[in-house]
């Protein structure tokens, strides 16, 4: 029984002396929240993703900055779980290959303008026609519209590419010439240059224009060189291109509201938790919100780069005119092309969704 004792005692000695030299480390016990306090919950966040975006857009444009934005800020609001790695200026595809890449799963993201309209949607291609919707809030309310909301929904239920976040402004397409142009009148004869868009072209040759496709790259020497008088794009793209040098007149024809968006694969999206959805078009969202006000003071400032270069800003323009040129094309194409809903209702929508 002593030997016991003694046992004891020497073990106890032994954990006590440890103890006073710092030769044992002892937990603390967890310390419990105050009462009536919530314990931290944890993020829920608890898979890697790595994740490709591939846009066709120019490394310096707003929009690439936005989409690097939307990168951030995912990998920020998912606590470092999400990766989306952007490659701009085409490195990863073209416009249209990356659409269908997304389409297909084999990429991600795709950040493009309105190729989903015209891929998926001919049908309801008016939503792009030259001079029908000529300011940013209208165009806003009616993509945003039931009839449009039905549309977008489509393009993730049938070709597998989701609208992450609705429409990102980048800039209204503008006339820029070396002659004046003030009303529909003056549109008569005026060698414009155009892209390879069929429909636009179709627009402006019944304005009386005689449309000649141009690479941008030409551009320049092509109105230097009297080629064409004109350029419709967005101010920022033909100032980027020299273009304040040789122009005249800059015509606010605004006749076509430039948009680019976040194209998700669909399923994956659907795949994912339901807080890693939310974060995503979260950071989408926010990233869209960031970087909205780069772009208007970007249309600014080009303009002033024009004024500065000695073109006149037309102030007298009479857009009504030209709207009213344009009708006749309107109802034919809707006649012909675009089934998806009649002249009569889709002004109707339009003239609701400018109020």
């Amino acid at each position: 029984m002593k030997k016991k004792i003694l046992s004891l005692t020497l073990a106890l000695s032994m954990v006590f002396g440890l103890t006073a030299c710092g030769g044992s480390k002892t937990e603390a016990p967890a310390e419990k929240p105050a009462e009536g306090v919530e314990a931290p919950a944890e993020s829920g966040f608890d898979t890697e993703y790595t994740w490709s975006f591939s846009t066709t857009y120019a490394s310096a444009a707003v929009v690439v900055q936005m989409y690097q934005k939307f990168a951030e800020l995912a990998n920020e609001y998912t606590d470092g779980k999400v990766t989306i790695n952007v490659y701009p200026d085409g490195t990863v595809a073209s416009e249209d290959d990356a659409l269908a890449q997304v389409s297909s799963g084999e990429l991600e993201f795709c950040g493009t303008g309105t190729a989903p309209v015209y891929t998926y949607s001919n049908e309801n291609q008016w939503l792009i026609a030259p001079f029908l919707i000529t300011d940013k809030e209208t165009y806003y309310n009616v993509y945003n519209s039931d009839y449009w909301q039905n549309i977008r929904a489509s393009w993730a239920s049938e070709h597998n590419v989701l609208d992450l976040c609705g429409p990102f402004y980048r800039g209204m397409r503008t006339l820029v010439s070396t002659e004046e142009v003030r009303s529909a009148a003056d549109l008569k004869g005026l060698k414009l240059r155009m892209n390879s868009n069929a429909m636009w072209n179709a627009a402006w040759q019944a304005l009386g224009c005689t449309t000649v496709t141009i690479p941008l790259g030409e551009l320049y020497t092509s109105i230097q060189t009297g080629v064409v008088a004109s350029c419709e794009n967005p101010i920022s793209e033909s100032g980027n291109l020299n273009i304040p040098e040789v122009a005249k007149y800059v015509v606010p024809t605004n006749h076509v509201v430039e948009c680019a968006g976040i194209f998700m694969s669909n399923s994956l999206f659907t795949s994912l938790p339901q807080n890693y959805q939310d974060a995503i078009r979260k950071a989408g969202e926010d990233a869209m919100t960031e970087c909205a006000p780069l772009i208007e003071k970007e249309e600014a400032d080009w303009t002033e780069t024009y004024q500065n270069a000695g073109a006149e800003v037309v102030k007298d323009l009479d857009l009504d005119s030209i709207k009213a040129a344009s009708q006749e094309f309107w109802k034919s194409k809707f006649a012909s092309d675009w089934t998806g809903i009649s002249y009569d209702d889709a002004m109707a929508l339009i003239a609701e969704c400018s109020k």
